[in-house]
């Protein structure tokens, strides 16, 4: 099979996992804010899950596939699967460690950090989070060690089951949620989360030794220069994911002051972000990251350009005529996904003005999701974590400033914008490495796409406006359905018509690749 065939196939498992990964993702927060609602309860779970985030984003998340997967791929393609496999290990061992310690330290400074990032909680909100706080720290090191055997697998050409992992875990949240949620409340959701990221391990192990030959090594071996390697790799990362913990960090602190409700409104809005980019930019990243590290690995740089380039246009044609359809139809969006049970029109309303203004940064995001990985497959993690740096200050800086007159819009304005300062650097860098890569191209076909977008937005806002002359001002469920799935045609059509009048390839291409992987068929 073909690079590209293979690299479409595997889009498909990885995407078609990501989809059911990030519909569960959705019920699960649906599920929970329409059993607790808008409420402080709610309000101090989504809260205590920073610090347990943090952990596990310092120790392992995307820092140890960023590192982990180029090295093993390198050694995989040279056919040194014994010191693959010896580098996982020593690699496993290490953070366990690690993140046993930090779990420890963080439970036991749980009462006095708890407080200082939910300044408006009240005493009983306070002692709530710190108790959830400290049931979650359990999970990072669950979650760890399921992104040590993730890696393993993509780095192998793997992707269904490590695509699947995070379904586990959201199913666990989920029944969680259902089957003790109204018994014993809100501990329920945590009590999820360490079963789901039991879950997250789990489902991944069996197919390790049957798909990769993987032999674990109990005694790390840190002489060896290419595990010093993936621990080289990993630090600037994991400061660049420390520092991005930042912005949420604040975010909370600064939602916990506008009242109750407003850190599930926030919550809500950004779970809505992240759909798309689950289904399409993160699983693209995922995919491409060992293949580009290989094209590095033998010195194919044009390849290597190429891939990159073809990746940003097909997100930014596809982001941003997303953009403007959510922007348009984020009413709807939000009280078709989330406005049941004690989550009502209020708290929904709240929601959308703030996911109005997150998704300004959509195309930003996906793009961020390849930009980083390309510099992880030239094994520099260190220019992405100097864009994260800078993002990170813009979005406090602009949150700080705006929450006082925005509220929550202003928190998901620093997000936005700070993702388009961190592209436009990550572009300007890779540029450097690679110059197949052109900022000046991108930023054009960037102008292009945005005008077809535009016009898809206003058709898709015509359609509403109309639908809503006709179904009146308070529409039910089905009619709400029946408006976004008008306004999606009418706005798909439009861009259409429009890339077809400016002959742009975009469109033929995604039905060709969508074509090469159902014809390549398979799993992972």
């Amino acid at each position: 099979m073909t690079t590209s065939g293979a690299l479409a196939r595997a889009g498909v498992i990885v995407s078609g996992a990501f989809l059911a990964s990030r519909a569960l993702g959705w019920l699960r927060v649906s599920i929970t804010t329409a059993i607790f609602g808008a409420s402080p309860d709610l309000d101090a779970f989504y809260a205590a899950f920073r610090i347990p985030d943090l952990v596990f984003q310092l120790v392992a998340a995307g820092a140890l596939g960023s590192a982990l997967v180029p090295v093993v791929a390198s050694l995989l393609a040279h056919d040194d699967r014994a010191r693959a496999w010896r580098v996982v290990s020593t690699v496993a061992d290490l953070m366990l460690v690690g993140l046993l310690v930090l779990s420890l330290a963080f439970a036991v400074a749980a009462p006095w950090l708890v407080p200082l990032i939910t300044p408006g909680f009240d005493v009983i909100q306070t002692e709530l989070t710190i108790r959830l706080t400290r049931i979650m720290l359990l999970g990072p090191i669950f979650l760890a060690l399921g992104a040590v055997a993730s890696s393993l697998l993509n780095a192998s050409g793997r992707f269904a089951a490590a695509a699947l992992a995070p379904v586990a875990y959201n199913v666990a949240i989920i029944l969680a949620a259902v089957l003790l949620g109204p018994v014993i409340g809100v501990g329920a959701l945590a009590i999820g989360v360490v079963v789901g990221s039991l879950a997250h391990l789990a489902v991944q192990l069996p197919g390790i030794r049957e798909r990769t030959g993987f032999v674990f090594q109990p005694t790390p071996d840190i002489r060896d220069p290419m595990s010093r390697k993936v621990f080289g790799l990993m630090a600037p990362r994991a400061i660049g994911l420390g520092v991005a913990q930042i912005t949420f960090i604040v975010n909370t602190t600064l939602a916990s002051t506008l009242g109750p409700g407003a850190i599930t409104a926030y919550t809500v809005g950004f779970t809505v972000l992240q759909l798309p980019l689950g289904l399409i930019a993160v699983p693209l990243g995922v995919v491409l990251l060992p293949t580009m590290s290989r094209a590095v690995a033998v010195g194919e740089n044009a390849s290597f350009a190429a891939m990159v380039d073809r990746s940003l246009r097909m997100l930014a044609y596809v982001m941003l005529f997303l953009t403007a359809l959510m922007i348009v139809a984020r009413d709807q969006i939000v009280r078709l996904l989330f406005e049941y049970g004690r989550f009502g029109t209020a708290a929904s309303n709240v929601a959308a003005d703030t996911l109005l203004v997150f998704t300004i940064g959509l195309a930003a995001h996906a793009m961020i999701a390849v930009l980083a990985r390309a510099f992880y497959a030239t094994h520099d993690t260190r220019t992405p974590v100097l864009a994260a740096f800078v993002s990170v200050a813009v979005n406090v800086t602009i949150s700080v400033l705006t929450v006082g007159t925005l509220g929550l819009a202003g928190l998901a304005l620093g997000i936005a914008i700070g993702a388009w300062v961190e592209v436009v650097i990550l572009l300007w860098r890779l540029h450097g490495v690679i110059p197949g890569v052109l900022i000046g191209r991108e930023v054009r076909w960037w102008l292009v796409f945005s005008g077809g977008a535009a016009l898809a937005g206003a058709g898709a806002w015509l359609a509403l406006r109309f639908l809503r002359e006709l179904l009146g001002a308070d529409p039910g469920k089905v009619a709400l359905a029946v408006e976004l799935a008008a306004a999606t045609a009418v706005a798909a059509a439009v861009y259409l018509g429009y890339s077809r009048l400016l002959g742009l390839a975009e469109p033929a291409t995604v039905l060709a690749l969508a074509r090469r992987a159902i014809r390549g068929g398979g799993a992972g």
